[in-house]
């Protein structure tokens, strides 16, 4: 399965930038220092195409760890050198460790429906420190809108998005990248959460559907030692 993933990878990012300009022109320029901070967003702005409406709404899925925060921080501060941007997060709106379905469906009427209507989004975070709903929040019909997270492109939400975007990374890398981020906070909730993305990715396999396939980070190489020429 991992292996046609990987053909279909290839075909749909070509297939995501044919016949259509990128948000980022392909002449413009960037700084050394800026595509040596920012590869991956600089990479996947030049994937997307241009901005036909506003609120322009960019999904964002993937499993736990693949690098979605990574790609959407990047991608956020690229594209903010000349569009109006702002970032929504599916973790600020799941009710708890075994909430990522009830989560999935609040953020469809509670997030996007406002948006797709041109309003801004008026929604309550939950509070991972209490385990309740904590703090109103609004998420503003910016010139572009990034949501991310598990299920930013699932099957009941993916019409109301402009591109559909998943990341994808081995599971053995995911859960590195997560448990070195969250420690052991998320290692006992791993197996729980894991499980609810697998129910919802064998229903709805979403990177069939994704108008772009990224890959996650790649690992850094590990540092060389020169030898003391003894």
């Amino acid at each position: 399965m991992a292996a046609d993933r990987g053909r279909h990878a290839g075909r749909r990012r070509l297939a995501a930038g044919a016949g259509r300009g990128p948000v980022i022109a392909p002449d413009e320029g960037f700084q050394d220092d800026e595509i040596a901070q920012f590869p991956e967003g600089v990479n996947l702005a030049r994937l997307l195409p241009p901005v036909s409406r506003r609120p322009f709404v960019v999904g964002i899925d993937g499993r736990s760890g693949a690098g979605k925060t990574t790609l959407t921080d990047q991608l956020a501060s690229v594209l903010q050198r000349s569009h109006d941007v702002v970032v929504f997060r599916l973790e600020d709106l799941y009710p708890g460790w075994g909430g990522l379905a009830d989560g999935m469906a609040e953020y469809r009427t509670r997030v996007l429906e406002p948006l797709r209507r041109g309003e801004d989004a008026h929604w309550t975070a939950w509070d991972w420190l209490t385990s309740e709903p904590g703090t109103p929040r609004l998420t503003r019909t910016a010139e572009i809108v990034l949501v991310e997270g598990v299920g930013a492109c699932h099957r009941e939400a993916r019409d109301l998005l402009d591109t559909s975007v998943w990341v994808e990374l081995p599971t053995s890398q995911r859960k590195q990248r997560a448990l070195a981020r969250d420690g052991a906070t998320y290692e006992q909730h791993w197996d729980e959460w894991a499980a609810q993305e697998e129910d919802y990715l064998a229903e709805d396999p979403v990177w069939e559907a994704a108008d772009i396939i990224h890959p996650g980070p790649t690992p850094p190489a590990p540092a060389t030692q020169e030898r003391d020429g003894s």
